[in-house]
């Protein structure tokens, strides 16, 4: 059976000059006259002519009957007409939606992060970011460091949280917190009365530790092995408020950043060693991004706001401690 034979136009090369000749098209279609379209548009009846003239080249049929009384669009015209009506709402739609995005009227935010700033601090800045902007959706990952880094690699997540310092080609630290790793006890533990400690001094101690997914595991191991000792762990655990609150009922000691254990350390469940150890004192907790990965308005919003706050908490941070060890000297 034959084919049948398909009649083809000119090729068309869609490019600015020529979406900047629908409305034209459009306004003398509406008002019928290329003369009332030019009062309208403030241009003169010739330029119209000329870009409606192109047009028709491009697409190889004419798309208006000229009459004395004006235009009247042929069938090809009517055709066009629907289409760049069409693709114009398109694009006042896409327009809309970024407009939206940009006022943050809609979007989302992806968070992978260890779970040491879940609690309070995630949760109270996610709210106080959502009364601001009702429309943001969140999504949040609690996981171990590795697998936040992982959670970011795959793009799963727009932005993490970790605690300790990190190497990671991918990765760029977008803000950073400082949050020195402490030894919390129980008020009725031996060492809480505030005498000054080292770590083999309390190495016979038992404490509860995160496992190795955590950098806190890793970071409390390195320090135990530089003077051969091992920290006495009598559990080790995935979760960090489950290793607090067994801490507190087994009367051993739990290493967190302050961040992780602040809601028992003000009620006085928790209170800090006198511990001098270098090796806790320069730790932060780091936001990080992908560096390639290109985040939704929302979430640079909501990172921003984050960050410019780490100073104001790192502050109140070091001020509860102070008041802690004053008041156990």
């Amino acid at each position: 059976m034959a084919r049948p034979t398909v009649r083809r136009g000119p090729a068309i090369r869609v490019h600015d000059a020529q979406f900047d000749r629908l409305p034209l098209f459009l306004e003398v279609v509406h008002l019928g006259s290329i003369r009332l379209a030019a009062d309208r548009l403030h241009v003169s009846p010739s330029a119209i002519s000329r870009q409606i003239a192109k047009l028709e080249r491009e697409f190889g049929e004419p798309l208006f009957d000229r009459r004395a009384n004006g235009v009247q669009l042929t069938e090809a015209g009517t055709l066009a007409a629907e289409h760049f009506a069409s693709i114009l709402g398109q694009i006042d739609l896409i327009r809309g939606e970024m407009s939206d995005l940009r006022k943050l009227k809609s979007g989302s935010v992806s968070i992978a992060t260890v779970d040491g700033v879940t609690d309070p601090y995630l949760s109270e800045q996610i709210l106080a970011f959502r009364k601001r902007f009702p429309a943001v959706e969140f999504r949040m990952r609690i996981r171990g460091r590795e697998r936040v880094l992982e959670a970011l690699e795959k793009r799963i997540c727009q932005v993490g949280f970790v605690y300790d310092h990190f190497s990671h080609p991918m990765m760029e630290i977008v803000g950073q917190w400082r949050q020195p790793l402490l030894a919390l006890v129980p008020p009725s533990h031996p060492f809480a009365d505030g005498r000054a400690v080292k770590l083999p001094d309390i190495a016979d101690c038992d404490c509860v530790l995160p496992d190795d997914s955590y950098g806190i595991h890793h970071l409390v191991n390195r320090a135990f092995r530089k003077f051969g000792g091992k920290p006495k762990a009598i559990m080790v655990a995935d979760q960090l408020h489950f290793l607090i609150r067994h801490a507190i009922r087994s009367n051993a000691i739990v290493y967190v950043p302050l961040q992780a254990a602040l809601r028992e350390v003000e009620a006085g469940e928790l209170v800090p060693l006198n511990l001098s150890c270098g090796d806790f004192e320069h730790r932060f907790i780091y936001a990080i991004v992908r560096r390639d990965q290109r985040r939704s308005p929302a979430c640079d919003a909501f990172i921003a706001m984050l960050t410019s706050s780490f100073s104001k908490h790192e502050k109140a941070d070091a001020t509860m401690l102070k008041r802690l060890r004053a008041a156990q000297a």
